[in-house]
């Protein structure tokens, strides 16, 4: 079937060094820890010291501590995980109290990045979770009802290698599936509470490599598993390897945005990155190539257009931006504010280790406004300020819309999801975004060394808060229609969402409102 017959049925550069942090999946904030380090042993009195240090860090630097928590919730949660490091005697013990704490936080854009050698220990492990996982939250599910959140095996390896692609998960030793996306949303991190960003990320082989960070290694599994008929059944199945499962392939995906035409009058829109970086990697340019994509819209007529944002994890400021200016010619004042605890930091650990970072330099300082309690907010002119562009780009598309997202779509993606949703100015189709709808802390970064156990800590210093309320709050933005992946067709592009796209492009609708999802 040809997809005519489917349908038949600013200025890029002023913060471009200030790219906003992206999770694993998306673009690596920094290099690999430094491989020289060998060791991971470590006493409880360093622990204590790269703990207590962390968390000063975290309480000195983020704008708003208490943006997803109470003043109480935190200092209970510290207390909780400081406690078991008097057994501390390997740097895992301390990552495994350490980083769920920091996601407690709400910030998707922390992150505590483990040395080579901790890695390497963890390759070395011979004891893992056999099975490959899917996760997924079911169709129409309650935002504040995490218990629908649903696994799938994808893939089994040694005696699970019989599981059938595609039977669900229902517990892992009596754990149920709630139990766990806690432990994953633990180690991964998250924005608010929102779950679909560590679900993509602890995606295939993601949980069975968390689990093996976070817990001790064990010979056995029993698992609770219903069958495609309804039938459910327990199995034990042993251990695997850490390199028993198939090496994953090296798939060079490109970060340009692309254009493909679908008929005379459709085209999809491909926009997996914002990131500088990786388009001067690519031999690209962001807004120049938006640019000539748009001009080829204009110069074929497009009337429907297709714009995929589920792989961007966001990138630089202000690229979301800049393709926002092509899909709405009005400016919109995107965020209420964007603030900075201070215009310069310091902690200082037990041993008397200093470490200071400055945010701001002279030039970005004169666009800054400093509030009576030390923070700093940005001014509201020109060339960012709090609005998405200043003057009118051209073209600007006018034409019908479907924007897929998903759980990978993160930061400055999730921000463009969130100002087309508020302009109302396409629908919405996929999973919740990974990102916050309200905003998120980003931006320039803080990054330690933590003294001895050599771990990185990454601290966002920016707080970006959209202009608009929440909604829902500690969440992203949900589709208008509702398509989560499913385990046949991962990492398929021309998926169930896609092909519901272009069944809505079918329809005779010219406001998304009066679109109708197909069942």
């Amino acid at each position: 079937m040809t997809p005519a017959q489917w349908i038949g049925s600013m200025r890029a550069l002023a913060l471009a060094c200030a790219a906003m942090v992206t999770p694993a999946w998306a673009e690596p904030a920094v290099a690999d820890p430094d491989p020289t380090v060998e060791s991971t042993a470590l006493t409880p009195a360093q622990a204590y010291e790269d703990f207590d240090l962390a968390v000063a860090a975290v309480e000195a630097a983020l704008p708003d501590l208490y943006w997803h928590q109470s003043r109480r919730q935190w200092r209970r949660a510290k207390t909780t995980a400081r406690a078991p490091l008097a057994d501390a005697d390997d740097s895992a013990d301390l990552y495994r109290q350490l980083r769920p704490l920091l996601s407690q936080v709400g910030e998707g854009h922390m992150s505590l990045q483990r040395t080579a050698a901790m890695k390497r220990s963890e390759r070395a492990a011979t004891r893992m979770l056999p099975i490959d996982i899917h996760w997924n939250e079911a169709v129409g599910a309650d935002p504040a009802r995490r218990e629908e959140t649903r696994a799938y095996v994808i893939a089994g390896y040694g005696d699970a290698a019989t599981i059938a692609p595609g039977t669900r998960l229902l517990a892992i030793d009596g754990e149920p599936v709630t139990k766990l996306i806690e432990e994953l949303t633990g180690a991964l991190g998250r924005d608010g509470r929102n779950l679909t960003a560590a679900m993509r990320e602890g995606e295939d082989r993601g949980y069975a490599q968390v689990r093996n960070r976070m817990r001790d290694a064990q010979a056995s599994y029993r698992l609770s598993l219903m069958s495609a008929d309804g039938r459910v059944e327990e199995r034990v199945v042993g251990a695997i390897a850490y390199d028993a499962r198939p090496t994953p392939a090296d798939e060079q995906t490109s970060p340009v945005a692309t254009l493909e035409w679908l008929d005379a009058r459709t085209a999809y829109m491909s926009v997996p990155s914002f990131s500088n970086k990786a388009y001067k990697r690519a031999g690209a340019d962001f807004h120049g190539t938006i640019q000539g994509l748009f001009d080829q819209l204009r110069q074929r007529g497009a009337r429907d257009l297709i714009l995929d944002l589920r792989r961007n994890g966001g990138g630089s400021e202000p690229n979301e931006s800049i393709l926002y200016s092509y899909l709405m010619q009005a400016p919109l004042h995107k965020y209420a504010a964007v603030e900075a605890r201070a215009a310069r930091l310091h902690v200082t650990s037990a041993s008397g280790k200093r470490f200071a970072m400055q945010v701001f330099d002279e030039e970005e300082l004169s666009q800054q406004r400093a509030l009576g309690n030390g923070r700093y907010t940005r001014l509201n002119r020109p060339p960012e300020g709090l609005m998405t562009h200043w003057t009118v780009s051209a073209p600007v598309y006018r034409g019908r819309l479907v924007v897929l997202v998903g759980g990978r779509t993160f930061s400055g993606g999730a921000e463009l999801a969130s100002m087309l949703q508020h302009v109302r100015r396409g629908l919405l189709v996929g999973e919740e975004v990974g990102g916050a709808h309200h905003g998120n802390t980003s931006g320039y970064e803080w990054r330690i060394e933590l003294p001895n156990s050599r771990m990185t800590l990454l601290v966002p210093l920016l707080q970006f808060r959209m202009n608009w309320p929440a909604l829902p709050s500690g969440g992203g933005v949900r589709p208008a229609c509702a398509v989560p992946p499913e385990v046949a067709e991962l990492d398929v592009t021309r998926d169930r969402a896609w092909r519901t796209a272009v069944a809505l492009l079918g329809q005779s609708w010219r406001r998304p409102q009066q679109a109708r999802c197909p069942p």
